[in-house]
């Protein structure tokens, strides 16, 4: 479900908004962090926000995503680095130029169909989501904001006189409404909330409840691509569309429906133990690495080579070289055929891979007579069987075990988002890749807890029969197409009831 919160300046949206996410368990999207972000980024990069081109090469490799704890960029959480006045003085300057509006506009919309989300801003639910499933516009006459404003501002200790911050609200009121480009003024199906007089809770619980009412579907709070897994698809994607031949040896992500497309853009899936001769083209590493020796025969072989390894996966591979070049003998926690586990250990001299199931006696005895064992993990396995079997061995090898958690923190969120979902439905639809083990793994959750739990790819994997309440999850790999289409296709086809509501709208 998407709200979009608009409205006037000092009308409090940024409070509210923040307070509808924490009290839905919402993720909250700052559209102006990402614009401080940006702002931060090409300031270091040493570019000029006249520059377009330059603008523009630095926006293509640029990447928002969500998790638990809000906008992630690049793959990095943002910090309290863009909360200076001086980035906020840069944000005001990169906001100006049109190419930057465009492109944070369409990272908005990207962001608003991960999950939950509760937008605010000035043109949310007219112009960057205005098919939002909620749209608020909330708003309090002039005095009433002013008032606000001079309260908020003496509390943080800036004096300011309530005629100074009126003639100021009065003249942005009129700037807002009256630019060319997405003027403010409320959405043709917007709701319009007029604060005036009310307290913050009362705004809160009012569009809390409106929610309520129209929420049908539990959809988790983060869906679609991770960070990884995003980068190297829309890298690939500006490959293929740029007129390049473009290769890969083996899946780029784990969904059968992402590499279709891939295909039909051009990429060609081969096989580098027969590869041979010089080839024209650009051959792609994919988002779980390859062993050096692989990398090492492409590079021979085709005139460019570009690594779409997964900055978080080659950030493990980095530990287990590190940890290795110690003195540690390293135990892989993970699958044998795995590409991620096939990568890491073409990088090491001295390992073992343990899998999920085996028995953990028998692999205590690989370990006898070694001081010094180093533990770290697939970055897609369960967080829950990872604790067991590492717990198990310090347990037993005590202060000859150092253990790394290097499980990614998506797929843990996910693992946890799985558990909530199946305890406040009657089936939660997993969708991904078959071949997905971060997406078999949610399965495997829900299944544990006693609840029904269907893997999806196509709408024909979905069943005819009643689902009772139903929420949605899914895979790192999983693109928003593929979940949007579930999406609408139980909006359309079936009755599925939150509370006993029914006849609105799924999301």
């Amino acid at each position: 479900m998407r709200i979009a919160i608009d409205g006037p300046a000092a009308s409090g949206k940024s409070t509210v908004a923040r307070l509808v996410a924490e009290k839905l368990d919402f993720v909250y999207i700052d559209t102006g962090a990402m614009y401080r972000a940006l702002a931060l980024k090409a300031k270091k990069a040493g570019i000029s926000f006249s520059n377009a081109d330059e603008m523009a090469e630095l926006m293509s490799h640029t990447y928002f995503s969500l998790s638990d704890s809000g906008i992630i960029l690049d793959g990095s959480p943002l910090g309290d680095e863009i909360r200076t006045r001086e980035v906020s003085l840069l944000s005001s300057d990169i906001a100006k130029y049109s190419y930057v509006r465009d492109f944070l506009t369409e990272q908005q919309r990207t962001l608003s169909k991960q999950g939950n989300v509760v937008m605010e801003g000035r043109d949310i639910g007219t112009v960057v989501i205005p098919e939002a499933e909620l749209k608020i516009f909330l708003t309090a006459s002039a005095g009433e904001r002013a008032r606000r404003r001079v309260k908020q501002l003496k509390s943080s200790g800036v004096e300011a006189t309530y005629d100074e911050i009126l003639a100021e609200i009065e003249r942005r009121d009129l700037n807002d409404s009256t630019r060319s480009v997405a003027p403010l003024k409320a959405a043709s199906d917007a709701i319009i909330l007029d604060t005036t007089g009310m307290s913050i809770e009362e705004v809160v619980s009012r569009i809390v409840s409106l929610a309520e009412k129209r929420q049908r579907v539990h959809l988790a709070r983060s869906v679609g691509f991770c960070y990884g897994v995003d980068r190297a698809v829309s890298e690939a994607v500006k490959l293929l569309k740029s007129g390049k031949k473009v290769y890969a040896t083996g899946e780029i992500v784990h969904n059968e429906k992402v590499m279709d497309d891939l295909k039909q853009l051009g990429l060609e899936v081969i096989d580098d133990c027969i590869l041979s001769g010089r080839h024209e083209g650009v051959a792609i590493i994919r988002a779980h690495g390859i062993d050096p020796a692989s990398e090492e025969k492409l590079r021979r072989v085709f005139d460019e080579v570009i690594d779409l390894t997964c900055p978080i996966v080659y950030n493990v591979f980095s530990l287990a070289v590190d940890l290795q070049r110690q003195g540690s003998f390293i135990v892989v926690y993970g699958k044998k055929n795995h590409a991620e586990v096939t990568a890491l250990s073409g990088r090491l001299n001295r390992y073992l891979i343990v899998e999920p199931g085996e028995n953990y006696e028998e692999v205590l005895k690989k370990l006898e007579g070694l001081d010094q064992i180093a533990i770290v993990s697939q970055t897609t396995m369960s967080s829950l069987e990872f604790e067991n079997f590492s717990g198990f061995a310090k347990s037993r090898l005590g202060e000859r075990v150092a253990v790394y958690n290097t499980i990614c923190k998506v797929t843990i969120q996910r693992e946890s988002e799985a558990e909530r979902l199946a305890k406040i439905s009657d089936t939660v639809i997993v969708i991904g890749g078959k071949n997905s083990s971060n997406t078999k793994k949610l399965v495997e959750i829900v299944q544990r807890l006693g609840k029904r739990a269907l893997h999806v790819t196509e709408l024909t994997d979905l069943p005819q029969g009643d689902m009772g309440k139903v929420a949605i999850i899914s895979g790192t790999s999983t693109p928003y197409e593929q979940i949007q289409k579930i999406l609408d296709y139980i909006d359309n086809k079936r009755e599925v009831t939150n509370n006993g509501r029914e006849n609105e709208s799924a999301r």
